[in-house]
C-alpha cells in the first residue's frame, strides 16, 4: 500500500470540488500538500485549512496551466520550495458544451491544453523521479465523459478519453510501479496498494 504519512502530493485544480477533496483527504493521512489553482485567494484558504487541520505542509502556487511553459514554471516553483513530488493529482480541467461550431476557438484551444497538455507536461516532469526511486503515483482524472461520445461537449469528451487512454498506457508501460488511472473501469483495482 501506498505509504501516504510524510509524502508530498501536487494536486491541480485544487482551489474547489474534487481537487479540494483531494487536498483534504490526504492532508488527512499525513501528506504535504502543493495546492495549484489560478485563484491564489481560494487556494490559501485552504493550505491554512489542511495545514491547520492536519499538521501538514501546505503550499498554495498560482499558476494558470493552460498556458504554455507553466507546467515548467511550476516545476521550478516547487523545487525553490525544496519539495520533492510523490504523489501527482492531475486534476484541474474545465468543459465547454453547446454546438462545436458555435464554441470559441480560443476556448477549445485553451481546454484541449489544460485537460491535455498540461497532463503530460507534469507527467513528463515529475514520473520520472518517482520512478528512479521506485516510488510515487500519478493520479490522472478522468471522467465518465471519456467512454463515449458526448453530443455538444466533443471536445471535453475527446479531451477526457485521451486521460482515460494516457493513464492507462503509463500504467501499463511503467509495470504499474508510479502510475495509477482514476477512475478506474475494472471492478477492481488495477494495483492493489494504490487504494483509496
Amino acid at each position: 500500500m501506498f505509504q501516504y504519512q510524510g509524502k508530498t502530493a501536487l494536486i491541480t485544480g485544487a482551489s474547489a470540488g474534487i481537487g479540494a477533496e483531494f487536498a483534504r483527504a490526504l492532508a488527512a493521512r499525513g501528506t504535504n500538500v502543493i495546492l495549484v489553482a489560478r485563484s491564489q485567494d481560494r487556494l490559501q484558504t485552504l493550505a491554512d485549512e489542511v495545514a491547520r487541520d492536519h499538521g501538514v505542509r501546505a503550499e498554495a502556487i498560482a499558476a494558470d496551466l493552460a498556458r504554455p511553459g507553466a507546467a515548467r514554471e511550476l516545476r521550478v516553483a516547487v523545487e525553490a520550495r525544496g519539495l520533492t513530488v510523490d504523489l501527482l493529482v492531475n486534476n484541474a480541467g474545465f468543459g465547454t458544451h453547446g454546438p462545436f461550431e458555435t464554441l470559441a476557438p480560443e476556448r477549445e484551444g485553451a481546454e484541449v491544453a489544460l485537460n491535455v497538455a498540461a497532463v503530460v507536461d507534469l507527467t513528463h516532469l515529475f514520473l520520472p523521479a518517482m520512478l528512479a526511486k521506485g516510488d510515487g503515483a500519478v493520479v490522472n482524472v478522468a471522467s465518465t465523459a471519456a467512454f463515449q461520445p458526448v453530443p455538444y461537449m466533443a471536445v471535453y469528451g475527446a479531451t477526457k478519453a485521451f486521460v482515460l487512454s494516457f493513464s492507462e498506457a503509463l500504467w501499463r508501460s511503467t509495470a504499474g510501479a508510479a502510475c495509477v488511472c482514476w477512475p478506474s473501469v475494472r471492478a477492481r483495482p488495477r494495483r492493489s496498494s494504490s487504494t483509496w
